[in-house]
């Protein structure tokens, strides 16, 4: 099937992006730590994929802008995070040096960055709506915390392991 992500709302230029035009942006490698709000981190996890922020610098922001909200291809699951957190993010293609797999929500998934909970990312991807205000999605209200932010000694502690290895 030809997948597609499409780009509107507070934009200059709304886009509609093939995958491999979407890897055409700026494809390069990133190793994330990954938390799951369910208690298990994987960490140093080798991705490859996109930043938001060039795909959201090719459709142009509008200055009322503030938040951006990830959209599942073909099912309600949806995050929303401010435009700073949704730069520090990626359009991830690849896991471990393969093909994004189904299950991990190939063929693109939107990659939250390691600060944030994995709840905040989004499998199957497939819409990116520019708003100018926050509108959770159905997992972001069920859990309660919009914000999603790993606590901070969860990440130093990460940190610390790796940089002792």
């Amino acid at each position: 099937e030809k997948w597609e992500i499409s780009v509107g709302g507070l934009v200059e230029r709304e886009l509609t992006l093939e995958v491999d035009q979407l890897s055409d942006l700026g494809a390069r490698p990133i190793v994330s730590d990954f938390h799951c709000v369910w208690g298990w981190s994987r960490p140093s996890a080798c991705w490859h994929g996109v930043p938001t922020g060039l795909v959201l610098d090719a459709a142009g922001l509008l200055p009322e802008a503030t938040h951006i909200r990830f959209e599942a291809f073909d099912s309600p699951y949806a995050a929303c995070v401010p435009i700073d957190q949704a730069r520090d993010g990626w359009f991830a293609l690849e896991l471990d040096g393969a093909p994004l797999s189904d299950i991990h929500g190939g063929p693109v998934r939107w990659l939250q960055p390691e600060y944030l909970w994995g709840y905040k990312g989004v499998k199957w991807v497939g819409r990116v709506s520019v708003l100018d205000h926050l509108q959770a999605g159905p997992w972001e209200t069920t859990v309660g915390d919009v914000e999603g932010l790993v606590p901070r000694g969860l990440i130093d502690r990460f940190a610390t392991i790796e940089e002792s290895e």
